[in-house]
Parts: C-alpha cells; sequence; structure tokens
C-alpha cells in the first residue's frame, strides 16, 4: 500500500497562533492515516511533528517525515520518525513538495512561499490557511500564474483543512 503524505509548510519562527494550528493538524492527520512531510525544523513543522506523534496508535502508514536543509539528523526536531539530511539548504523545499501528494501551508515568510510556487509549478494540490500572519493568508483562492486552471485552496480551520484533504484523496483513489 503507498502512503497518502501531506507537506505541511510554514513559519520556522515560533509562533503561538501558527503552532495550534499545526499541531492540531499534524494530530488530526496522523488520526486518518496520513504521513506528513515537513523541513523537519521548528515553528510550524515542529508543531505539525508533535502533533503526529501525540498520536499513540497511529497507523503504520501515518509517519512523521522530515526533509532537512542540513547534513545531520540532529537538526530535526524531537519529534520526527524519519530524518532526511539533504545538505542542500534551502533547495530542500523542493523535496519536501515532490515528497507530498498535497500540501498546506500555514502562514510562512519567504521559505514557504517558495514551497507553495513548487507545489503549484508541480501540479500539487495546495491548501492555505487564511486569517493567519503569513503568505497563505495573501494566496488563498489565488492563481500563481495562468499555468493550471485552478487556484489555490483556501482553509479557514483544521476541520475545514482536513476535510479538503480527505476530499481529494478520496477523488484520487489512493
Amino acid at each position: 500500500m503507498r502512503i497518502r503524505t501531506v507537506g505541511i509548510i510554514g513559519d520556522s519562527m515560533e509562533k503561538p497562533e501558527l503552532n495550534k494550528i499545526a499541531e492540531e493538524l499534524g494530530k488530526r492527520l496522523a488520526e486518518e492515516g496520513i504521513s506528513i512531510v515537513t523541513g523537519g525544523r521548528e515553528g510550524v513543522m515542529g508543531a505539525a511533528s508533535k502533533g503526529a506523534q501525540s498520536v499513540h496508535d497511529r497507523q503504520s502508514s501515518s509517519r512523521v517525515i522530515g526533509i532537512l536543509p542540513g547534513t545531520s539528523q540532529e537538526e530535526g526536531n524531537k519529534y520526527i520518525d524519519y530524518a532526511i539530511p539533504t545538505g542542500i539548504g534551502w533547495a530542500r523545499n523542493q523535496i519536501v513538495v515532490l515528497s507530498s501528494d498535497i500540501v498546506v501551508a500555514v502562514g510562512g515568510g519567504a521559505g514557504t512561499l517558495s514551497e507553495m510556487a513548487y507545489a503549484w509549478a508541480y501540479n500539487k494540490p495546495l491548501i492555505a490557511f487564511n486569517g493567519v500572519d503569513g503568505w497563505s493568508s495573501k494566496m488563498g483562492d489565488k492563481a500563481i500564474d495562468d499555468k493550471r486552471k485552478d487556484k489555490i485552496l483556501s482553509a479557514k480551520n483544521v476541520e475545514e483543512a482536513v476535510n479538503i484533504i480527505k476530499d481529494i484523496f478520496s477523488k484520487s483513489h489512493q
């Protein structure tokens, strides 16, 4: 069975409002048996990883994968099941996106914006949280360019994001 993966991208800074959303999202996805992929560091990435790890009876299909910018597994947050050091710095953002079936943005700065652009370019379903600080609020319900006919999906809360994710997976029969 192929595992389903959701990339959770966002601020690496500790922002309580964003971390709360990311932690709940990680938990809810783990409860659904979905693996998460992050950049493996702190902030939104650490919070999402912590949320997923809080589900004690996780299915084997629900893992926490951290794609790290440096060369050491030690740079990852303590909640990662699989730490993958890349040694390529910011370029690892492309790997985060390509390792994900769906990408969800929670806030975010320039790094998150680059991941959103990669998700768009690689035709990955992209969900952006609105009503929060950062790029995700600015990009929801918009198209990055005219190469795709759809728009970036928008979610106002974790429940809505999880429902969108489940709907996408059910339509793709994964």
